[in-house]
């Protein structure tokens, strides 16, 4: 095996394990070592074979593969499109070190050194643009969470570029190769200025969209709590009214001096009735801490939920919470969906009941949600958040999968379920900044 050979190999190890870097390193991803078997068999090497046969229109293999691996991994359209962009920015890191290599070792006659130095500055760009391109990222996922037809356009986007990027590497002049190499950087420079340009717009109109609905769900949520406020003020004139009623039904057994009937009718009727709405103004009174009007209307929209199905719901905000970093809609979604499944779970059985707690800790904000569940369902952790799972029938179970995939899009958020019988409980932090 000659020097040129073994360069040759070396360099495409090289230039396909910083793709595999890239998108590892952007996407926080960890590979078990039998993931990175996979890898290498059912990547590597085949692209490693089909490159002696298509040379570099090979790495769209490659490419297919890793983001069809990712996309199974972590069930996100969007991480597609920065698989894409890891390529585009490594063939620019490429482009840009063949042509500095070029001017600066042009005039000297050593393949070791010219190969050598070209695969460190390959190394130090593409390290460079993973580190600033995954600051971008993150800061854009932090701040918005998109649609998903915008996830489908940009990967649409980045496949069309890549395939445009491939064709002018094919068509390059090897007798005059590093003015190719410039023409196409120069060319490709151009086009993927343009898509920058149209990636923007379509954000914008995106954020612009999402900023409407937003303000919709606000008033929506708003509209709701006042109305929570209405049918509450409601119950308790029609308690008052019927107070009288109430003390007149006890004289029945008075005057018959049934004790044991009147006993019976005070402590399961009456009393608990009682008991009942002064749990509801407790957890109303409590919602003053909570300063986020939205989320307000949603916690006691499903106060009274609760309290339609004879579902205890206790709430406790000791501090006061004025902002959590998420954006209403997606917030409302999340925690609509925790509630929604513990108040149904507690309805299910006898003596079920639901706790939510609100905790300031440091620079988070942590949401706890327990209820009491049927132990005789065999709930485990792993299977809740797949697609379809459900423990109340078909066509269900679609809840738990859009809480992970919301929650996959927000770096700042955290999840942790755990089942400690007869007891469900859902944590989410919410860090700030």
């Amino acid at each position: 095996m000659d020097g040129l050979t073994i360069e040759f190999i070396l360099l495409f190890i090289i230039q396909y394990i910083m793709l595999l870097f890239f998108s590892t390193y952007v996407l926080d991803l960890s590979w078990s070592k039998k993931q990175l078997l996979t890898i290498l068999l059912i990547i590597f090497l085949p692209t490693f074979i089909l490159f002696q046969f298509f040379d570099a229109i090979s790495i769209l293999y490659y490419l297919a593969i890793l983001a069809i691996m990712i996309y199974r991994k972590t069930r996100v359209v969007i991480h597609i499109f920065h698989v894409f962009m890891a390529l585009i920015f490594l063939v620019i890191s490429d482009n840009i070190s063949s042509i500095v290599i070029f001017y600066l070792l042009g005039g000297i006659n050593n393949e070791q050194l010219t190969f050598f130095s070209f695969t460190i500055l390959f190394i130090l760009l593409g390290l460079l643009f993973a580190f600033c391109y995954k600051r971008i990222a993150k800061y854009l996922i932090n701040r918005w969470v998109l649609h998903h037809y915008v996830s489908y356009i940009l990967v649409f986007l980045s496949v069309i570029t890549v395939v445009f990027m491939y064709i002018n590497i094919m068509n390059i002049d090897h007798e005059n190769f590093n003015e190719s190499v410039q023409n196409n950087l120069a060319m490709f420079l151009i086009y993927l200025a343009l898509l920058t340009i149209s990636i923007f717009v379509i954000v914008f109109l995106a954020i612009k969209q999402f900023k409407m609905e937003q303000r919709e769900q606000e008033i929506n949520n708003f509209e709701s709590y006042v109305a929570s406020l209405e049918q509450i003020n409601q119950d308790m004139r029609k308690f008052k009214h019927d107070y009288v009623n109430i003390l007149s039904s006890l004289r029945t057994f008075i005057d018959d001096k049934n004790y044991e009937g009147l006993h019976t009718y005070f402590y399961d009727h009456i009393l608990e009735t009682n008991h009942q709405e002064q749990l509801n103004q407790q957890s109303m009174m409590v919602l003053n801490n909570l300063k986020i009007n939205s989320l307000k209307g949603l916690l006691t929209t499903k106060i009274l939920q609760a309290q339609s199905h004879h579902v205890p719901f206790h709430i406790e905000i000791v501090e006061e919470i004025n902002d959590i970093p998420v954006d209403p809609i997606i917030l409302n979604r999340m925690v609509g969906i925790v509630l929604d499944n513990a108040i149904e779970a507690a309805r299910e059985i006898e003596n079920g009941q639901v706790r939510v707690a609100f905790i300031q800790i440091n620079e988070a904000i942590l949401l706890v949600v327990t209820n009491k569940f049927d132990e005789s369902t065999n709930i485990k952790v792993h299977e809740i958040y797949q697609e379809g799972f459900s423990t109340k029938g078909e066509s269900r179970g679609i809840g738990l999968a859009n809480l992970r995939q919301m929650k996959n899009k927000l770096q700042n958020v955290s999840l942790n379920t755990k089942i400690s019988p007869p007891y469900f409980i859902q944590e989410m932090e919410f860090k700030k900044g």
